[in-house]
């Protein structure tokens, strides 16, 4: 846990709200006040990561022969009171260490304080690293969102593009709308996506695209079975398939595939002639 001395503990173990400081950046149009939001988290013995950020970017790093989740942060607002009232939270529940954004609520300020732009701009930008070897829950409300080299993940995105690279364990991706990139999963995947593109290379077992809205899907390089549920459009392209490529149900867009192993089963007006 972090000490403020040598033998001191902090009281309340393991909680960080980490309070402003004004730095007044000049933008384009009006000036944006950034402040840091850091935090160190004790992880030993810990089972998972649960994060809940916001807007804002947010990258997590996954790191051997470390003990602690690091939370390195910058708030970012249009005023100087809404900066201020952006808290990171970052604490041990139980065997979770638990990592929050906590945005203003602005939901029941007046027409006169929206118009004139009070609220503008607020976010919190999130580079985190973890330990490799734990779980990630991760939900994020928009931005983009980087994950390297992490553990196994359990994702939910509202926008933004995805990236996840080096993963060590099964990846679930729930998104709105963005494009999804995935390179190098040692474990299988489930994606279930909006809108955007879906690209993925280098995944040890078997790659599922649950719903598809919109969007191409290009993949390459699965060890296990390559599996479209329903898509609704966009093209779908895939390469070099160690066990079976299904799809079950697709709109519109074209169907190609390559080097596949096992069985080939897609909408019969897709097959090949």
């Amino acid at each position: 846990m972090n000490t403020t001395q040598p033998g001191r503990l902090i009281a309340v173990t393991g909680l960080f709200v980490v309070a402003a400081v004004f730095i007044p950046v000049r933008a384009s149009a009006y000036e944006v006040y950034t402040s840091p939001r850091n935090a160190d988290v004790d992880a030993r013995g810990a089972r998972s990561v649960r994060i809940e950020a916001s807007a804002g970017g947010l990258r997590v790093e996954g790191r051997s022969g470390i003990s602690q989740v690091r939370v390195r942060g910058t708030a970012r607002a249009s005023r100087r009171n809404v900066l201020e009232e952006i808290k990171l939270i970052a604490e041990r529940r139980g065997d979770v260490v638990f990592i929050k954004a906590v945005m203003p609520d602005h939901n029941n300020v007046g027409l006169r304080e929206l118009f004139r732009g009070d609220y503008g701009q607020q976010e919190l930008e999130l580079i985190i690293e973890v330990p490799n070897s734990l779980p990630l829950d991760v939900a994020d409300g928009s931005g983009e969102a980087e994950f390297n080299n992490t553990g196994a993940l359990s994702f939910d995105d509202g926008s933004g593009n995805i990236f996840v690279r080096g993963g060590r364990g099964n990846v679930r991706i729930t998104d709105g709308s963005g494009n999804i990139t995935i390179e190098g999963v040692e474990g299988s995947v489930k994606v279930d996506d909006g809108s955007g593109n879906i690209s993925a290379r280098n995944v040890t077992g078997d790659f599922t695209v649950g719903e598809d809205g919109s969007g191409d899907i290009d993949v390459s390089s699965v060890g296990g079975t390559m599996r479209v549920e329903n898509d609704g459009s966009g093209n779908i392209d895939v390469d070099r398939v160690a066990g079976d490529f299904v799809v079950d149900n697709d709109g519109s867009g074209t169907i190609r595939y390559a080097t596949v192993k096992g069985r080939i089963s897609v909408p019969e007006r897709k097959r090949r002639g």
